[in-house]
């Protein structure tokens, strides 16, 4: 019996060591993790959801909701980042592998313009108001399907009848409900962000004085969800490491 179990133990080792070194095996053994972020030039704000491609390997990523990023490369390999309404940007990644580069970097995508052929507008009397238009303005001014008064009664399902859940609550009370709580997270959101990024942090890691700490963070918008789940290490060199950019946009 013993010796059964050691058989079974054994076999089950060996199917973990070959599925793992199949993993493992995607990658090269020099393979470099570069860390970081996809967020718009003109805004500072995260992009979600940008397209990469390693263009040796042809290898796709994706960023997560947050802009956030990890992909494994080589010294010569370079990622493309693509994203609807930005250009196409090439991120050469040798100088990050060979002087190992420690935090996250910032992808920094220029939004596209358009150039919008001249229109003429002439003026025409003005039409009587289709039918789909007059019932928008009727569902609008309806007093019974904008009554506000039981949203919590009817988000847990006691308003009444079927017939009175779908005239009297509508979509617009789902969607005043979903705003509410997401003002509510942005808000605790902002209250852990303001606890880890502090000015006096700011000041330490720069030099600043606290008069002048406002200004950086104008300028250094570092993305929540890395000020939230970055090490202490990770987060004073990405202070840092805008701060140099600041200094330079000073001079």
């Amino acid at each position: 019996m013993r010796a059964h179990y050691l058989i079974c133990v054994l076999f089950v080792a060996f199917l973990f060591s070959t599925r793992l070194k199949a993993q493992i095996g995607n990658f090269p053994a020099d393979a470099y993790l570069i860390k970081g972020f996809v967020v718009g030039a003109d805004t500072s704000q995260t992009i979600p959801l940008a397209n990469i491609l390693n263009k040796q390997t042809q290898d796709r990523f994706v960023s997560n909701r947050f802009g956030a990023f990890g992909i494994p490369v080589t010294e010569n390999d370079t990622l493309v980042f693509t994203v609807i309404g930005y250009q196409t940007y090439e991120l050469p990644v040798k100088k990050y592998v060979m002087t190992k580069h420690q935090f996250p970097i910032k992808v920094r995508l220029k939004p596209l313009t358009y150039q919008l052929k001249q229109v003429d507008v002439s003026f025409r009397k003005k039409r009587q108001d289709s039918l789909a238009k007059q019932s928008a303005i009727f569902l609008k001014k309806s007093p019974l399907l904008n009554n506000y008064q039981h949203v919590q009664s009817w988000m847990k399902g006691n308003s009444g009848t079927p017939l009175n859940d779908l005239l009297s609550a509508g979509n617009s009370k789902m969607q005043e409900y979903t705003k509410l709580m997401h003002l509510i997270a942005l808000y605790q959101e902002q209250q852990k962000v303001d606890e880890r990024l502090t000015d006096d942090l700011i000041c330490r890691a720069t030099g600043l004085k606290l008069n002048q700490v406002q200004a950086y963070k104008q300028f250094c918008k570092l993305p929540h969800y890395f000020i939230l789940n970055a090490s202490d290490y990770e987060l004073i060199l990405a202070i840092k490491d805008c701060f140099k950019d600041y200094k330079l946009l000073k001079k």
